[in-house]
C-alpha cells in the first residue's frame, strides 16, 4: 500500500520481519559470528533497510525519536563498500538492539496510516 510520504513503509516493515526470521535460533553474537548464512542474511537485510531509509524523506524519519535509522544508513554505506572489514559484533548489535524498537515504531506507523486511509 502507498502512504503519503511513506512510499517504502510496507517494504521496510517486511524487511524488519525478514531480519527477525534470519536471527531465529541465534542467542548471542558468538553464535551469530559462527554462522556465515546468518551473517550474510542479516547483513543483507540491514543493507536493504539502509537503502530504504535513504529513500524516505527527512520529515518522515524525524518522527522517530532516535537516530537509529541514521546509524543503519551509515552501516549500509560502510558495509556496501567494505564488507570484508565488518565487525560482526556490531552487525549483531544493530540487528538486535536498534532494529526491534524501530520495527515497533514502523509497524505502529503502518497501522496508523492504514486506519487513516480506511476512515471516510
Amino acid at each position: 500500500m502507498k502512504y503519503e510520504g511513506w512510499d517504502y513503509l510496507d517494504h521496510i516493515v517486511q524487511t524488519c520481519e525478514e531480519l527477525s526470521v534470519c536471527l531465529e535460533g541465534i542467542s548471542s553474537s558468538n553464535e551469530f559470528k559462527q554462522s556465515i548464512v546468518k551473517r550474510r542474511a542479516v547483513t543483507m537485510c540491514l543493507l536493504d533497510l539502509g537503502e530504504l531509509f535513504k529513500s524516505l524523506g527527512e520529515h518522515e524519519l524525524s518522527e522517530y525519536p532516535s537516530q537509529s535509522w541514521k546509524d543503519i544508513i551509515g552501516f549500509r554505506n560502510r558495509s556496501a563498500h567494505g564488507y570484508h572489514n565488518l565487525d560482526f559484533n556490531i552487525v549483531y548489535g544493530i540487528a538486535t538492539e536498534l532494529v526491534p524498537p524501530l520495527y515497533k515504531f514502523l509497524k505502529n506507523k503502518q497501522q496508523e496510516l492504514e486506519n487513516d486511509i480506511d476512515q471516510p
